[in-house]
């Protein structure tokens, strides 16, 4: 009786500390690399193909980045959003952007607002898990409001469960995609002209865009810190074609 009284006990502490760590995630919690403020940035005469930049406010990932950059064969740079903000001038260097929250942004409300500029300069950008994320480490600004962003979090909460693909998404995003799941996914509702596109089983938006595909909401992440599995790289490289220009398609987004 003493030794399952001991099992027990190691078992809920176990759990207990899973449950810890998936919900310090969003603090900056360990998972990979951490933000140091070297910026990986390809010299624009040097960028070749639909050009990427890779800015959360999170360290680097240069598997998730290289990955993509083999579906579009396209230049990805990246920038620490923590310790920096990118102007609108770098971000509008680029066809398409992609952050996403884990430390918080060195400037969330400057940051919103100069990814609202450079999406009404023509640059796509896609939001990812923890941006709406306002009991935490969340992104703000003009870029978070209804006129952009297509979707906002009722509760500002996460689920911190995960859940697999549902198979129901139904534009370009999903090209070639089969399967993904993902712990750190927002409670989403949609707002604006937002456009709900494929859920997880447990009934939560996995994609949402903006009608004209400008601002896409990726619900969850492929990066190293977050730990979730499955085809993220080919959505981040879908959700980037979809808005751009069609001569710097490399994918076939029909």
């Amino acid at each position: 009786m003493k030794a399952t009284r001991i099992v027990i006990v190691a078992a809920i502490v176990l759990a207990l500390a899973g449950v810890s760590a998936a919900a310090t995630r969003n603090t900056g919690a360990a998972g990979g690399p951490a933000p140091t403020g070297q910026n990986v940035i390809t010299p624009p005469d040097q960028r070749v193909g639909e050009t990427i930049l890779y800015a959360p406010s999170e360290g680097d990932d240069p598997v998730l980045r290289s990955a993509i950059a083999a579906i579009t064969g396209g230049t990805v740079d990246y920038f620490d959003a923590s310790t920096g903000t990118p102007d609108v001038q770098t971000l509008q260097g680029y066809d398409c952007v992609y952050t996403w929250a884990n430390y918080a942004f060195a400037d969330p409300t400057g940051y919103g607002n100069n990814l609202a500029a450079a999406v009404d300069g023509g640059t796509v950008v896609i939001l990812g898990a923890f941006c709406t994320y306002t009991s935490g480490n969340s992104l703000g600004g003009a870029i978070m409001t209804a006129p952009y962003s297509p979707v906002y979090s009722p509760s500002g909460s996460n689920h911190f469960v995960t859940s697999n693909y549902a198979g129901d998404g139904t534009t370009p995003i999903y090209n070639g995609v089969t399967t993904f799941e993902c712990t750190y996914r927002d409670i989403l509702a949609v707002q604006g002209s937002g456009v709900a596109d494929g859920h997880y089983q447990d009934g939560e938006i996995a994609h949402a865009y903006r009608s004209d595909f400008k601002v896409i909401y990726s619900n969850g992440s492929g990066a190293t810190q977050l730990g979730c599995t499955g085809q993220w790289a080919q959505l981040i490289a879908n959700a980037c074609q979809v808005g751009v220009p069609v001569e710097l398609q490399s994918i076939n987004v029909e």
